[in-house]
């Protein structure tokens, strides 16, 4: 795998855009204890002790440029949020080779609670709900030089479908990569916005669930997740990449590639599939093989996952020779 910093620096800017959540993560080791001492709680309130918990910078596109820049490559952030927010954007970025373009808006919260390795989100979407072209028309140039341009979260915001439209358009010669996150409440209207915009998009990025939402959209039957990443692509001619806890998959609708997932005792989940865009991003701008992109995308996300922040590139290639 010919990757090194000299590379990464190499490959331009990829920008990442819109949302910027503050997270926090609260560790739960029994949902039904959990409810339980709630119960116990609602007729005279007062406290549950002994819950872990903690608060980090969040939003797929702030931690996907986040990630970006962490393994080395340049990122670019275009997001919103007041004045709360900005000093914890500017603090998780001080040191890393990234811009931050910061709208004035409320930026979202979402409070994770992670359950027997399953993450469930409470959020409040903020200006992510409303992020429109009106909010990036001073950033066009910064769209048509990138490398790349992601576009996270389409399933929190209403004025998706014109995001994705106008700035895929505008960023013409740039890798186009969306990430929906979860799709459940809208998965027909994903679907239509997919078909209608297909040749504006390059790669799907979704989890095993935005998966099988897709399959069930689409009226794919099966169960397997490598027919269902296959399927999805042929049918929506747009490249899928889908990754699971056990195995990640890329298909063009002809071809798959599949990639098994490393055995490793995760500390945290909120964040790891951002993490593996990342990394799958600067494969693709560094050429990688599609067995050699999932390789190094699955090692991201381990060592996220392990301890809880983005990797380096040597980190990463450093894990792979380990292993």
């Amino acid at each position: 795998m010919e990757l090194t910093n000299a590379t990464l620096r190499s490959i331009g800017y990829t920008v990442a855009l819109p949302d910027f959540y503050i997270d926090r993560i609260v560790k739960i080791d029994s949902l039904e204890s959990l409810l339980l001492a709630i119960n116990e709680k609602l007729d005279r309130g007062g406290s549950i002790r002994g819950i872990k918990q903690f608060e980090l910078k969040g939003g797929n596109a702030t931690n996907l440029a986040h990630a970006i820049a962490s393994i080395g490559a340049k990122s670019v952030l275009i997001t919103a949020s007041d004045e709360y927010g900005k000093p914890i954007l500017n603090n998780a970025f001080a040191d890393l080779d990234a811009d931050l373009i910061i709208k004035d808006g409320k930026q979202g919260y979402t409070t994770a609670l992670e359950i027997n390795g399953i993450n469930v989100m409470i959020s409040d979407s903020g200006i992510n709900e409303r992020f429109n072209l009106d909010m990036i028309k001073d950033d066009i140039d910064v769209l048509r030089k990138a490398s790349a341009v992601a576009i996270t979260n389409w399933a929190s915001n209403l004025d998706g479908n014109e995001l994705v439209e106008g700035v895929f358009s505008f960023a013409d010669n740039a890798l186009h990569f969306l990430d929906p996150a979860d799709i459940s409440e809208r998965k027909d209207e994903f679907v239509s916005m997919l078909k209608k915009l297909n040749y504006l998009i390059d790669v799907l990025s979704i989890n095993e669930n935005e998966g099988k939402l897709l399959a069930d959209a689409l009226g794919i039957t099966t169960d397997d997740m490598k027919d269902i990443a296959h399927n999805i692509a042929k049918e929506l001619q747009i490249r899928v990449d889908l990754h699971t806890p056990s195995i990640t998959i890329t298909s063009n609708g002809k071809e798959v590639e599949y990639s098994k997932t490393f055995d490793i005792d995760g500390r945290i989940i909120t964040g790891a599939g951002d993490v593996w865009d990342a990394a799958d991003i600067i494969g693709y701008l560094s050429n990688l093989s599609d067995s050699d992109r999932l390789l190094f995308a699955n090692a991201a996300a381990s060592l996220y996952i392990n301890n809880m922040k983005a990797p380096s590139i040597d980190d990463i290639l450093a894990f792979i020779e380990a292993r």
